[in-house]
């Protein structure tokens, strides 16, 4: 590690890292996005995609998101120096600002603890209508407690995961940028962009 963060004969490894995340979030996304645009078109083939199957890409996008996430925001309470100095080598590369929609933890933290926040979940709640998929226009409401294991509402595009929301375009359009710019990096001989 150098002191800008990553020694620059070891970007390469850094960029081909991220960018298989990013690469197979893109096909996600690409799923996800026929999908929207058959149901858009009323085009009756949109109920090809099996509900699991929408729900696979799903968290796939999400959880290459969180993988991207890492890189960017190192984790932990006292992150070590050496991770601090690659994930700000890599922001300063990817003009990621601290409000970027991959800083967010909230949804990092669901789904890589989901064991542990479904067991909480379902300490608290007893009584309602338990719907372990959803998928819908917009999100449902009830008068009974409405549980959402998983849901995944197409105005505007948010994700549920135990009842609490998440906007995904915010984090669909930064996950493609991220993936335009390693493309990139990748063309100029696996180098990062030149830091000011």
């Amino acid at each position: 590690m150098s002191i800008n963060g990553i020694w620059p004969p070891y970007e390469a490894f850094y960029i081909e890292s991220m960018h298989w995340h990013t690469a197979s979030a893109q096909r996600s996304i690409k799923v996800v996005s026929d999908w929207l645009e058959l149901l858009k078109n009323d085009d009756e083939r949109a109920l090809e995609l099996p509900r699991p199957v929408l729900f696979e890409q799903l968290q796939n996008i999400l959880h290459q998101a969180g993988c991207i996430s890492r890189y960017l925001f190192p984790g932990g309470r006292a992150p070590k120096s050496l991770h601090v100095a690659r994930s700000a080598r890599l922001r300063r590369a990817f003009a990621v600002a601290d409000n970027n929609p991959l800083a967010e933890r909230d949804l990092r933290n669901a789904i890589e603890h989901f064991d542990e926040r479904l067991d909480e979940y379902l300490t608290k709640h007893h009584v309602g209508e338990f719907l372990p998929e959803d998928v819908g226009y917009v999100q449902r409401r009830s008068e009974i407690p409405l549980h959402i294991f998983k849901g995944f509402y197409t105005h505007p595009l948010i994700f549920v995961l135990l009842g609490q929301s998440y906007e995904m375009a915010p984090i669909i359009n930064e996950m493609l940028r991220v993936h335009a710019a390693l493309k990139a990096c990748m063309a100029n001989g696996h180098r990062l962009p030149r830091c000011g």
